[in-house]
């Protein structure tokens, strides 16, 4: 068995693959702040569910901002490379795929063998990724699970024209203050992330198929105001997106 971890800031996700690179078991958890934990958690699980032991494991790879901390014996890999190699595994025609974590947002062209060939990512500011959703999600005491649904549920979207974190969510108390309802303002904060997004891959010369990864990948009306801006479609795998990376993590070791 391979074993691929993805160690996030936000999420923990690993995989393990069998020799014919088949996904045997996945599982994802909150990181919490304790990567040491997080990645003991993903190997427990992964190993009860494959019904192996720790030492069936031949190799793991690593990504991600705890990737130093996964408690077995690993190569630590590149993000990039590992989300251009498993996004590539899982859906061969990708030749652009935009990862969406909650510390970053990244452009990635890559060609027909998953190799990377050019890449954009954002600054490190929470507005062009998911911590922005988290922070203003808070301030308007709605799930995340119900972003995506609460703002393609809007009537109308406000204006949010702050790029930065902690303004935005004083644009966003402002607009609470003024009555504007709660839809509108998720669907104003969609627009906004989707715009700054946007301006990343717009660095870029995107190349057919788009696909996205990461958790943010997951929420439709963010990928329609991409895909309104990069005037392209954007489609997603068909397994949990925020897999992609651990899936090349597992692949560049079993490779």
């Amino acid at each position: 068995m391979f074993l691929g971890c993805d160690i996030g800031t936000g999420y923990s996700k690993g995989v393990l693959l069998d020799q014919d690179g088949r996904i045997i078991a996945s599982c994802i958890f909150p990181t919490k702040a304790d990567p040491r934990s997080a990645s003991k958690a993903i190997i427990d699980e992964l190993t009860k569910k494959a019904g192996i032991r720790e030492d069936q494991i031949k190799a793991c790879g690593a990504v991600g901002w705890g990737r130093a901390y996964v408690p077995i014996e690993h190569k630590e890999l590149s993000l990039i490379n590992c989300i251009a190699r498993g996004i590539n595994f899982l859906s061969p025609s990708c030749r652009t795929v935009i990862d969406m974590g909650s510390q970053h947002s990244m452009v990635i062209l890559i060609d027909d063998k998953g190799n990377v060939i050019e890449f954009r990512q954002n600054d490190k500011c929470a507005a062009g990724c998911g911590r922005f959703i988290e922070v203003i999600t808070e301030a308007l005491q709605v799930p995340l699970d119900k972003v995506s649904e609460t703002a393609l549920s809007a009537k109308e979207k406000v204006n949010i024209t702050s790029q930065c974190a902690v303004f935005a969510e004083s644009e966003v108390i402002a607009h609470v203050n003024d009555g504007k309802p709660v839809e509108a303002i998720v669907a104003g904060i969609m627009d906004s992330l989707g715009r700054s997004i946007s301006s990343i891959a717009k660095r870029l010369l995107i190349q057919e198929d788009v696909f996205a990864s990461g958790g943010m990948a997951k929420n439709r009306a963010l990928l329609n105001v991409i895909e309104e801006h990069i005037e392209k479609k954007v489609f997603v795998p068909d397994i949990d997106p925020q897999f992609v990376g651990a899936i090349g993590a597992a692949l560049s070791v079993k490779n």
